[in-house]
This record gives structure tokens, sequence and C-alpha cells, in this order.
């Protein structure tokens, strides 16, 4: 990689400085990184969050919708500029960063070209994991705010999350629903989340509500729930809302006009027989928790790319930026958050994106195609029941939001041979775990029938190298 041109002497003796003082902070305890989620919660549930999105809503509302819109220049333009000011704030403010960058000659304000991005090294999973606490905040205070991500390694990774990063995507869900429903949307509107956890907020000054299921919601009891609320919108996994559709509800008869699915693979095959299975519109969202949104498929079935939520570039298995219509590895730069700084991150997924084309949806934002996830398997009970994959992910998450375990460095993977057994290979993380707390965790979701066996292991037994599963059946159906 080609160092920028700068006095890197100079710099390079003040940021090994700087390093060494930040390094020695002190690792977070099991009660302090439990205590911090726990304030973040509080704050976010004051009702002045609801009036400032409002607020925002009222003076950044059409430049909001209209972003996508604009020639592709102008986004490129206001991209490179957002990009220039993240990375100098990454390397004034946080070590890891600071540390990366200055390694390959990095001074603040560098960022005047794509070519000059293009030259920073890459962020992985790992680096954020080893670095937690210290090295990826500012101050280790904005883990007040923060999410888990275990994404395509598996592995849980802790994040600082900004306040006004929270704001803002609040603000781009109204602009999504927006967009993939066709203009529908409506302030007076409610989506339902049936999801891992709420979202921070739940309404922006009273409208555009949010209604919250738990994935581990019985399917039987969240019909019953949409035929009492009716919501015109709802959000959840692939996975449930199969089961769902397995129950034979068309969900229009319910008011219920668009499903948006995300978080697990999907094709448009899937998504089509859904639609006409439960007689609404279903779309796909691709998201993570690093990245925040990535990408959304319109109306008319292409996925566009967020770009006023993230960067992404294609690379392939060298680091090489690949061609426009090449499928590669997804690299990525959140251009929301500064709590935790994501910059050109290697999200895992394989995708390509294709040339510049006008949409008739109107976006004028990239389109990306292909995109390569996860697949999971469902579990079956000794019962019968089928329980989609989406749930014992959800089950991993709460871990740390339920049952107070915390998740950062972990991985997992459930793993069926037989119906009626169920058994969680653990590689334990930065804490230590209560294996019987997490059998209790499972056992809200499985039948207590079920002979569900915890294992730490030091390797994952289906952890071939290639795309990580994190639920996996080997049940023949």
């Amino acid at each position: 990689m080609c160092n920028y041109t700068a006095d890197t002497d100079s710099q390079t003796i003040l940021v090994d400085g700087l390093l060494k003082e930040e390094f020695t902070m002190k690792k977070i305890s099991k009660a302090e990184y439990i205590a911090l989620r726990k304030r973040g919660e509080s704050y976010m549930l004051e009702p002045v969050h609801d009036e400032r999105l409002k607020e925002q809503l009222a003076l950044t509302g059409e430049k909001l919708f209209n972003f996508l819109q604009q020639p592709l220049e102008d986004i490129r333009q206001w991209q490179l500029k957002r990009i220039s000011y993240l990375v100098d704030y990454a390397f004034e403010n946080i070590p890891l960063y600071r540390n990366k960058y200055s390694k390959v000659g990095y001074v603040k304000g560098s960022i005047k070209t794509w070519d000059d991005f293009y030259k920073l090294p890459y962020l992985r999973k790992e680096e954020l994991i080893e670095g937690f606490p210290g090295e990826i905040v500012k101050d280790v205070d904005d883990f007040v705010l923060s999410t888990r991500s275990s994404g395509s390694s598996g592995k849980f990774v802790t994040i600082a999350v900004s306040e006004e990063a929270i704001y803002k995507d609040t603000l781009q869900t109204v602009r999504q629903f927006n967009m993939q429903s066709g203009q529908k949307y409506m302030p007076e509107d409610t989506i339902l989340y049936i999801y891992t956890c709420p979202w921070w907020v739940d309404n922006i000054g009273g409208n555009y509500k949010q209604d919250y299921l738990p994935t581990t919601t019985r399917v039987d009891v969240a019909i019953n729930h949409i035929k009492a609320t009716r919501p015109r919108y709802i959000s959840t996994y692939p996975t449930y809302l199969e089961k769902i559709a397995s129950t034979g509800v068309k969900l229009s008869d319910y008011g219920v006009e668009l499903v948006i699915v995300h978080s697990e693979q999907s094709d448009a095959k899937q998504r089509k027989m859904l639609a006409e299975a439960l007689n609404v519109e279903v779309l796909d969202e691709y998201s993570s928790e690093e990245l925040t949104r990535i990408a959304l498929e319109c109306p008319k079935h292409h996925y566009h790319l967020e770009e006023d939520a993230c960067f992404i570039e294609i690379i392939d298995e060298n680091g090489n930026r690949v061609p426009d219509g090449e499928i590669g590895l997804v690299v990525g730069t959140n251009l929301l958050n500064t709590a935790t700084p994501i910059i050109r991150y290697i999200q895992g997924d394989l995708a390509k994106i294709t040339k510049d084309q006008k949409c008739d949806c109107s976006n004028n934002g990239r389109i990306i195609e292909g995109v390569k996830g996860r697949n999971m398997d469902s579990i079956i009970t000794d019962t019968g029941e089928c329980i989609p994959a989406s749930c014992f992910m959800d089950i991993a998450y709460n871990w740390f939001l339920v049952y107070e375990i915390p998740v950062h460095g972990l991985k997992y993977q459930f793993v069926q041979t037989e119906i009626g057994m169920l058994d969680l290979y653990i590689i334990e993380g930065e804490y230590s775990l209560d294996l019987d707390v997490v059998k209790k965790a499972i056992y809200t979701l499985v039948p207590k029938s079920t002979k569900v066996a915890v294992h730490k292991v030091d390797k994952l037994p289906y952890d071939n190298g290639t795309k990580y599963r994190p639920v996996i059946s080997l049940v023949r159906r």
C-alpha cells in the first residue's frame, strides 16, 4: 500500500505516545458493561428524543427524502466530504484508527480524492473485538449507547453508537418505508417490528409509530396481535414470515400492505411465494449492525444502495477493488456513526455493483446485485413444531439484553442432529459464561422435553472457513 506523502516520522512518534496511554485503559467489568447498557436504555426512553426527531424531520426531511434522486455526481461529492470528516475524526479520536492510519503515513486532511480514501487499510471484525473497549471509542462512556452484532463470522462484537447516528437512522426509516411502499407511508401509519429487540425510539413526535414483538413470540399470538392492531407495515425475518404464511392467514385481511424482510438470506422466488400466500407485497432489506442499511429493494425489485447511510465497495480476495459488474466481497463505511467509526469494513458477504442506471422508482443511487449472506436452518421440536433460525439468533442476542450475559467476543453455533435434541457450541469471549443461564434462555424457546446440551469449545464443529452458519439442522426432512 502506498503511503501518504507527509512528514510521518514526527506524526508516528506522537501517535505512539498517545497510543501507549490509551492502551492502558482498564477493561470494562461485567457489571460495568451491563450498567452502561441500562443507562443508555433509560436515557433513550426520555420523551425529549421524540420531539428532537420531530424538529429534525421538519428541518431536514425534504433533503433526506430527495437525497437519492440527486445526480450521482452530487451524491459522490457529498460522500467524499463526509468520509473525509469521518476519517479525520477517527484518526484524531479513536486509538485503533490512529494506529492503523499512522502506519500508512496518514495525516489529518489527507482525503481529498477517492484514490486517497482507497489507500486506507481495511477494517476486520477481529480488530473491533480485540480493541474493545478503549481502542474503538473516544471514551468508554460512549458504550452507554451500543449495539451488538455476530455477523458473518458469528462472533459478537460490541459497537458504541452515537446519538446523532440513532437520530439519522430513525429518520432514514421514514424514507425507507416511503420508498418501499411506493410513497404510500403516512405519518399516522404504524410499523410492526417482529425482531430481536425494539428500536431506541418508537415514534417521531407522536407520528410514524413503531410497534414491537420479539421473534420468540408464538406465531398464533403474533397473528392475533396483527388482527387487533392492524399495522399497515411489518418488518421481520424471512423464516418468521414463512411461519406466519404456513398458517394460511392472509395478512391483507388485517390491513397489512407490505412486509419488509431482513437479516437472513432470501431470494426473489421465496419472497414472491410469500407475497402470494399472504396477499401482500414482500420486499427485502440488506443491512447489518455495523453498517446499518446497506441496500433496499424498491417496488421495481432493484436493490438501491443507501448512499447516505454507508458507502459500499466490492473487492476481490486479494483486497483489490473490482470493476462494476464483477462479484466480490462487500466492504462498507458507515456514514452515520462516529462513536465507533466503521471505515472500510469487510462485511463478509458476496455481491456485485451494477453499472449506473436510472430506475423507474426515481432513485439514482448505485444498484447492488447477487448478495449472498447467511443461509440458515430451522429447528424441529419433538412436538413437530418448526422453529425459525431467526428465533435462535435472537435468543443468542438476548443473552445480554435479557439475561445480562455479556457476549462481546463470543461465538456460537446451534446444531440439531435429531428431533428432540439440540446442541449449542460456544467459544467463550471477553467474559465467562454461566451455562445454566444460557440453557434457561434456550428453554424459553424449545419445549422442556427437548434435550439441550451446551458445550464450551475451542472450535465450532461446523466451521470450515467458508460462510458461517449460526443455526444448522442435520435432520432429514
